[in-house]
């Protein structure tokens, strides 16, 4: 069986087990650890370490194996947060796969790079380390809202989020490695977003679009599945009965249009580590991967959802994103 990275080392995709896949240990933009108050001292570190380690037991007493961190270096990743994490690997026992990649207002040092400069830098970060660690990423993360509106002239956002989409499938064929989107589900960015990379002989198998259960269009959500995409319903934050029922009968009516195997779940909420600014340990919700497993699962057993399901949902799908992409080199 072929590996991938973890921030652990490389582990088998046959491992992954049950996997979140979108969420956040930490969360901001880039240099926040620089900015006073949020990290700069050892307590203030080893607390966040704390918070991070307590959330991954209670997510691994819940059933969860592997999570997706979709933290790329714009949005707040901290290399050393991976690696004082990955030290104590035994007393949480869940693997954490973590990304390169760019988040929404793509960063101005970007403009001057073209497709494959970007590209270069991404295939870096996943086959040398991030940040100047050893960790290894072992996803590619994307980001597109509402900003993709803004399309108008050569330095626009929406030039530089095609140009970036474009780097991503090259360096996903480069190396074998999965891309996972973030997108405004409302204007539907899946869709060009998935026209770009298969333009670019990109397998959709290997795609992830993510935050789509953030709208109930079933014309759309199964547009992406019947194109061989992933849909990402990684939006989950409430335990509320309305707002359960509500999230997890998009997935449902997946399910019973026969997309289970291209359904993949996570959360997306508040990191159990820190968000831009320093929070009291008594604000962090350490529950925060908890909800899917406890909560949206059990829904969809209740509505009539197969045990051979809810394994093809939380298992199979994102195992099979990284099986793909491994058979995209050569």
């Amino acid at each position: 069986m072929s590996t991938i990275n973890s921030i652990n080392g490389p582990i088998s995709i046959s491992d992954l087990g049950w996997t979140l896949s979108h969420e956040h240990l930490t969360n901001g933009t880039s240099g926040m650890q620089d900015l006073p108050g949020i990290c700069d001292t050892p307590e203030r570190k080893q607390e966040i370490i704390d918070r991070c380690i307590e959330a991954l037991k209670r997510a691994k007493a819940s059933g969860v194996n592997s999570l997706i961190d979709l933290t790329p270096f714009d949005l707040g990743r901290q290399a050393w947060l991976f690696e004082s994490v990955a030290e104590q690997y035994d007393e949480y026992g869940v693997n954490i796969i973590c990304a390169t990649g760019v988040y929404r207002w793509i960063p101005s040092i970007f403009f001057a790079w073209d497709i494959d400069e970007i590209a270069s830098y991404f295939s870096r970060e996943l086959t040398e380390g991030i940040a100047g660690s050893s960790i290894k990423a072992g996803i590619i993360k994307l980001a597109w809202d509402f900003e993709a509106r803004l399309d108008e002239g050569p330095g626009s956002p929406r030039m530089q989020l095609e140009k970036t989409a474009r780097a991503a499938a090259r360096a996903a064929r480069a190396t074998g490695s999965p891309i996972s989107c973030h997108t405004r589900a409302a204007d539907k960015l899946g869709l060009p977003l998935l026209d770009i990379f298969e333009d670019e002989g990109l397998d959709l198998g290997a795609v992830t679009i993510g935050h789509s259960n953030d709208t109930s269009d079933m014309t759309y959500l199964t547009e992406i599945a019947k194109r061989g995409a992933v849909v990402g319903l990684d939006r989950f934050f409430s335990t509320d009965e309305a707002y359960v029922a509500e999230r997890s009968k998009i997935a449902l009516n997946l399910v019973k249009a026969g997309f289970a195997k291209q359904i993949s779940l996570g959360h997306d909420g508040s990191p159990a580590g820190f968000f831009g600014r320093w929070k009291d340990a008594d604000t962090v919700n350490l529950d925060v991967w908890k909800l899917v497993p406890d909560y949206e699962v059990p829904w969809l057993r209740d509505h009539g959802v197969s045990d051979s399901d809810i394994r093809l949902i939380t298992v199979d799908s994102v195992a099979q994103t990284f099986l793909t992409a491994k058979n995209l080199i050569g």
